[in-house]
This record gives C-alpha cells, structure tokens and sequence, in this order.
C-alpha cells in the first residue's frame, strides 16, 4: 500500500516537475524570509540568552514539515472525498481503512521530510549554528513523531467537515495552534500561566519540547516520546473509523 501511494506521488510530481521544484526550494526562503528575519528583529535572545535565529532553526524545521505536510492529507481525505474520486476508487481496495490511513501519513510524512531536510541545509548555510550528529538524528525522531500526531490531526478535521468554508475556518485556527502554540517561535513563558500549561501538555508541543530538553542537556526524554506511541496507534484506529463512515454515506 505504501509502495503504491509512493509510485502514485512520484507519478504527480513528474507531471507536474517544474512547478513543483520551484515551490519545494521557494518554501523554506519564504518561511525564512517571512517569520526568521522579521522576528530576530524584534525577538534578540531566548528567555535562556541564546540568540534569537539560533533558538528558533529547529522551531522553523517543524513549520516547515507541517505546511508541507497539509496539501496531500488535504487532497486525499477532503478534496477527493467530497468530489468522490480518487478516495474512494483506493478504499474498494482489499486494505483495511486502518491501512489507508496510516500508508497516507506515512507517505505525506516523507515528503514533509525531505522538505524539511532541505530546508535544514539551507537554513545552517544562513543560520550561524553547529548541528552536531545526534542532534540531527534526534531531531530528525522528535519530527517523526510530530508528523504522524498532525497528520492524524490533519486527516479528523478533514473527515470530519463536509464544506470548504468550514474546512478553511478550522485550519486557519489549527495552523494559529501550529505556529504560535507549540513553542516554535515563541516560548511559552510569555503566555498566562494556566493557557502556559495548557499549551505545554497539548500533544502536539511535546516532541518539540523534547528536543529542546536534549539539546540544551543532552538528555532524552524517553518517557515523553514513549507515551506518544499510543496516542498515534489509537488516533489512526479512529481514523480508520471515521473513514469507514464517511465512505458509507
């Protein structure tokens, strides 16, 4: 199934090649261009005194995996379920919905990645920071674990609404939670303290919170990341769900 879905996308992307490496080298200079430079201005060290584009590369790798990973969950799960193509054409198929869900984000995971992995290289050419091995490999795990939570994110919100407006107005509020939410640009000490908590305990903040314990101690935070396992495993059974029903209707 993932074999299949990754064959489908190399098929998409050699037919659409040009406009496509345009935008996939475009993204990272405009994430960059947009939030880095304007925010090192106004932001010049971290509550830590650590200098403000240093603190925020790994922050800027996360938003730049989750916008590339929206467009296909959004194409698969909203746009051909609600015209009825594709989507539906993939569920006659003898793979169980649980299998679909899971190939989907798996697959939108890896081109999130390599998007992510670009941008990595061109944010150190810009960004006065040394990457050292294991930090690379860990922040390479804690991105993992955050793709499949958003995925699983991306692909309820888009089975569960049936109308582009609605769809536009959640994941403009979702995309809010993403940027300013999850500690990627700002820390979230400058929020109130009861919204502070509820920001931190949120899934979503706590790979990338992770991270940030191990690069600044050098310790992993196993029973974090470990507690997370679950959430994904019974996130996607849900989905599965969910796409059961709505292909019934």
């Amino acid at each position: 199934m993932i074999t299949a879905l990754i064959k489908r996308r190399v098929w998409l992307w050699q037919n659409r090649l040009i406009p496509s490496v345009f935008l996939l080298l475009l993204l990272p200079i405009f994430v960059f261009a947009m939030i880095g430079v304007p925010l090192k201005n106004v932001i010049r060290y971290s509550l830590a005194g650590v200098s403000y584009d240093i603190w925020v590369f790994p922050g800027l790798i996360f938003i730049l995996s989750s916008l590339s990973l929206y467009p296909l969950l959004y194409r698969e799960f909203f746009d051909l379920r609600i015209h009825r193509k594709v989507l539906v054409n993939i569920a006659l198929t003898p793979h169980s919905k649980n299998k679909i869900v899971f190939a989907s984000l798996v697959v939108a995971g890896l081109e999130a990645l390599v998007v992510a992995s670009i941008g990595t290289i061109f944010y150190t050419g810009l960004i006065p920071i040394v990457l050292t091995l294991p930090n690379l490999i860990f922040l390479l795990c804690c991105l993992v674990v955050y793709l499949l939570l958003l995925g699983n994110l991306f692909i309820s919100v888009s089975l569960l609404i049936d109308t582009l407006t609605t769809m536009s107005l959640v994941m403009f509020m979702v995309f809010l939670l993403i940027l300013f939410g999850n500690g990627f640009l700002i820390e979230f000490s400058f929020f109130p303290l009861g919204f502070e908590s509820f920001l931190k305990w949120q899934p979503l903040s706590l790979p990338f919170q992770s991270y940030q314990r191990f690069n600044a101690t050098g310790m992993i935070d196993w029973s974090t990341m470990v507690s997370l396992i679950p959430v994904i495993y019974f996130w996607i059974i849900l989905n599965g769900y969910l796409l059961k029903r709505k292909l019934r209707q």
